[in-house]
């Protein structure tokens, strides 16, 4: 069997899902293709795994139709207060505070539940006649001949595109088939990322506490739930895992605190070994790589999905332009147009991650004060609490049309 599309993409989680529906909203012929076999009913079964979706993120998927249904299930963050804490001490007095009056429209963002997005996305992928689906199939080989690319699946079925989108993942096979390189660091943290219910209601706020370890996010959820990202160094995270659910709340009461009253675990735990990995290269002739196959940054600042959905966002512009302009848009020359204009952002947010993560975990005294003194002088500034709160949103220069919540 051989078929041409316009556009391949391999890896088919949250990233290459909006990818794969974004293009063919837009009119292309799409190729979804992922190893596992996706199962595209809602679980019932409470996931403690959610996202912060940033207000240009939310832009996006509402132009995509997706963010209609996901509204309603969706928590509006109200406001943020960002402090440096030591476990059984509680937060410092210092701190800042982002409050969403203080912007010019709603929210600070939303949180979404893992399933609730996945599952979304699913739905309106399989309502997509533009979009056919290789599922339960890994790509074993790619090669680029003349103005299309031949991608290999290993039940020995050919399908041919003018563009391969790699979004497989920081392991990308994509990537490393067309030879792309990456920059790798180990930060010898582990996220451990879980769910509690708790006594008094969150009123829609999050809070980052940074403690030497790295930094606990406590991020509101529906029903007095707020889900957990809690940063270790990973040999305690390891003593961690082995605990049961009794003796891992015990461990994490006293970094929580008690503001709101007693808590309970809810739902399964997950650890996730933290690196920094970022591909030297975007694109290659007739491949362009978005979300974790082109970059994976500390989540120190929760920014890692929407990181890549302004990746989705800025290559469908691209794309369309030039099909609209009548160019081959699987090309080099106009490839580089969607890594000239990601690179800026994608550096940036890796070496602010990368710095604040440097700055923050640690137990030095003196760094401490001077974090808590900083803290407190930029929350007692609107303008430049302001400013961090709008980038925090996603709006900076340069935003693509979708994250602009316009149409391409």
């Amino acid at each position: 069997m051989t078929k041409t599309y316009d556009i391949i993409v391999g890896g088919g989680g949250i990233i290459g899902s909006v990818t794969a529906f974004a293009f063919a909203k837009h009119g292309f012929t799409v190729a979804l293709v992922d190893e596992k076999q996706v199962n595209a009913k809602k679980n019932i079964e409470f996931d403690s795994r959610a996202y912060a979706l940033s207000r240009t993120t939310i832009n996006m998927l509402s132009v995509l139709g997706v963010w209609k249904d996901l509204v309603k299930i969706a928590q509006p963050i109200l406001d943020m207060k960002v402090s440096d804490g030591v476990a059984g001490r509680g937060a410092s007095p210092f701190y800042m505070h982002f409050d969403h009056r203080d912007m010019e429209a709603g929210p600070i963002g939303y949180m979404v539940v893992d399933r609730f997005l996945k599952s979304s996305l699913w739905e309106s992928i399989s309502r997509n006649t533009n979009i056919s689906k290789f599922f339960g199939y890994k790509i074993i080989n790619q090669n680029v001949n003349s103005r299309l690319i031949e991608v290999q699946l290993e039940n020995k079925c050919k399908i041919f595109g003018k563009l391969l989108v790699g979004s497989d993942g920081r392991r990308s096979t994509i990537a490393e088939r067309s030879g792309i390189k990456r920059h790798t660091f180990d930060y010898r943290q582990t996220s451990i990322v879980c769910a509690v219910s708790h006594e008094r209601d969150h009123l829609g706020e999050a809070h980052q506490f940074f403690m030497p370890p790295g930094p606990l996010a406590i991020l509101p959820l529906k029903n007095r739930i707020s889900s957990i990202v809690w940063t270790e160094k990973s040999e305690e995270a390891s003593h961690l895992k082995t605990l049961s659910d009794a003796k891992f709340l015990k461990e994490l009461k006293p970094r929580f605190g008690n503001f709101r009253g007693q808590i309970s675990l809810k739902g399964a735990r997950y650890f996730f070994p933290l690196s920094l990995s970022i591909s030297k290269k975007l694109v290659v002739e007739r491949v362009a790589l978005v979300g974790d196959s082109a970059h994976v940054v500390h989540p120190i600042a929760g920014q890692g999905l929407n990181l890549g959905m302004r990746d989705v966002a800025s290559l469908v512009e691209i794309i369309t332009i030039a099909r609209r302009c009548g160019e081959d848009f699987g090309t080099t020359d106009v490839l580089v147009r969607y890594s000239t204009w990601r690179d800026f952002d994608r550096l940036t947010l890796y070496s602010f991650t990368h710095l604040v993560n440097k700055v923050f975990s640690n137990d030095s005294m003196i760094i401490r004060t001077l974090r808590g003194i900083g803290m407190g002088a930029i929350n007692n500034i609107p303008g430049i609490r302001r400013a961090l709160m709008e980038e925090a949103s996603g709006h900076g220069e340069g935003l693509p049309l979708l994250m602009s919540g316009r149409r391409i």
